[in-house]
């Protein structure tokens, strides 16, 4: 009885602990970072940040950048929050897009020419990777289409 209950005691003790482990891991992206969601400022202030490091801004400018990408955080998430069932996919995109022109001007009038040329270069790149950085889903989920098949074709099936 003995020689069986040792083993019989370790398989429990393995199978227990692997599925405890399982149950409390944080929940995560597919590449292993903990998903988590930003509240508007801090997303504003990483952003701002990201953009003092790439731009060049003064401490004015990444102040008044902040305040803008603030805004219109707040916005885009009371959108997103209005766009749920509302209206059809072809509006709320018109809708997305006088909000980005409106912003965009907002964000002429800080940059010095040279800042806002690049900053229209930074814009032009993150839409050509497909919005998000590698391993954020962007691009990669153009993958899911099939070779050659436009994001139309797709949504037609």
């Amino acid at each position: 009885m003995k020689k069986y209950l040792f083993p019989l005691v370790a398989a429990f003790a393995l199978t227990f602990s692997a599925a405890s482990a399982q149950s409390t891991r944080p929940v995560s992206s597919a590449v292993g970072r903990e998903h988590r969601q930003f509240s508007a400022e801090e997303r504003a202030a990483k952003h701002s940040e990201k953009l003092k490091q790439e731009l060049g801004l003064s401490a004015k400018q990444t102040s008044r950048i902040k305040q803008i990408l603030l805004t219109r955080n707040q916005e885009m998430m009371a959108q997103r929050g209005q766009a749920k069932g509302e209206g059809s996919r072809e509006q709320r995109g018109a809708q997305m897009k006088a909000s980005r022109a409106k912003y965009d001007a907002q964000f002429k009038k800080v940059l010095t020419k040279v800042q806002y040329a690049k900053y229209t270069q930074l814009q032009q790149d993150k839409k050509a990777r497909g919005h998000h950085g590698p391993g954020q889903g962007g691009a990669s989920q153009a993958g899911h289409r099939g070779k050659g098949q436009s994001s139309a074709a797709y949504n037609a099936r």
